[in-house]
């Protein structure tokens, strides 16, 4: 997203008499000068005044005080600053009640790092301290943080996902409330803890958050917690994963979980990441030979990839390259099943057999020989062979 855009929205604001900022982690991001995501606007303009300041808004959340307002081409989330009444579900505020302040607005969120505000001169109002904790690489929440993780304990695992992106510790105190405060993670939903472990997966430090969800027991409170594995940083490689499969992929077999289909549904993922998850973790497991045709024919060249990519997780040497399969995949007679020069109809007419399981074990041996060399993807060809495979069981 372009600042130059938000700076737009924030000058049209302050023109009509109202103080706005650029908040939230997209500040963080830019003072630790990572790549910067979505970019939120906070501003003491009620969210009838946004709406009437600029041409084109939409409404998502304006009981809350957002409206995303377009500004060349691009969307922008105004919040009004807000002060938030107690939390009775471990997610929303009971009530929000709409403020003029930013110190204010500020001191409603989680963690000190992402409770600056960037004003239009590029100068960053910090008032808890975030810049000082990101030199000092360390998570602290705001205010009280018994009473932050109290108003949501989802704010536990975004603590540990900070640590596994960034790489940073907990404050003292914060690492306490969240001992005291983890068995709160039972109020929150499956999906939202996933959401966040899966955040956790894909950082570069993931290792290090794994091992401290170990050595806090926070795994206890965890779908199918407690865990039974140890991190080891020297051998995992978590930068060599590619994909939000590979990493579950990791973890499992880290652990050692024979079935993985079975184990991943207490996390409630999608029955397809469940699949393909577990079709990464048997085929990790039987070591398969990624210059055979029929191992990369019958599997596809990504999902072999990303098994080698598992082979170099923990630290096994892999010699195949990428190239190399990808040149064994281009000569393949075939790529799939309906490049077959028969189908199950033409088996079923040569065969004279009622249908049955035989249509498609035939199919795939004739697959096979085709992929191999041994037999030519040619009708004629297909149907001799198989002539001369009933001779002989006749015979024999």
């Amino acid at each position: 997203m372009s600042f130059s855009k938000a700076e737009k929205v924030i000058e049209q604001l302050k023109n009509n008499g109202y103080d706005a900022y650029i908040v939230g982690g997209v500040v963080r991001d830019l003072l630790l000068k990572k790549p910067l995501g979505d970019i939120d606007i906070a501003t003491s303009a009620l969210p009838e005044d946004v709406q009437r300041i600029f041409e084109k808004t939409i409404p998502v959340g304006i009981e809350h005080g957002t409206v995303i307002v377009r500004m060349d081409g691009e969307s922008y989330e105004v919040t009004t600053f807000r002060k938030e009444g107690k939390y009775e579900d471990y997610r929303h505020p009971s009530e929000v009640e709409f403020h003029d302040s930013i110190e204010v607005d500020l001191s409603r969120r989680d963690f000190t790092i992402n409770a600056m505000a960037l004003r239009q001169d590029g100068t960053v109002f910090d008032p808890f301290g975030g810049k000082k904790d990101l030199e000092k690489k360390l998570i602290r929440a705001v205010g009280n943080p018994q009473e932050r993780f109290r108003e949501d304990p989802l704010r536990m695992m975004r603590a540990l996902r900070f640590l596994s992106a960034l790489g940073f510790s907990l404050d003292n105190e914060t690492y306490k409330a969240l001992k005291m405060n983890a068995e709160l993670l039972n109020k929150i939903s499956v999906e939202r803890i996933r959401e966040e472990f899966e955040k956790l997966l894909a950082g570069l430090h993931c290792e290090e958050a794994l091992q401290f969800i170990l050595e806090a027991e926070l795994d206890q409170y965890l779908p199918n917690g407690p865990f039974e594995f140890e991190v080891n940083p020297a051998v995992f490689k978590w930068e060599t994963l590619s994909s939000n499969e590979e990493r579950w992929a990791a973890f499992l077999l880290s652990m050692g979980i024979s079935n993985p289909f079975d184990w991943l549904h207490a996390w409630k993922p999608s029955n397809q990441k469940r699949k393909q998850v577990s079709h990464l973790v048997d085929l990790y497991r039987d070591d398969p030979e990624f210059k055979n045709p029929v191992t990369i024919y019958k599997n596809g060249l990504e999902r072999l990839s990303s098994v080698m990519r598992l082979k170099q997780f923990f630290g096994n040497q892999v010699s195949t390259t990428r190239k190399e399969m990808d040149a064994i995949y281009e000569r393949l007679p075939i790529h799939k099943r309906s490049e077959l020069a028969v189908d199950g109809n033409d088996l079923q007419a040569q065969v004279k057999q009622p249908p049955g399981p035989w249509i498609a074990e035939l199919l795939e041996t004739i697959e096979c020989r085709v992929v191999t060399g041994t037999l030519k993807n040619d009708p004629g060809e297909i149907k001799e062979w198989i002539t001369q495979c009933n001779q002989a069981q006749e015979n024999g």
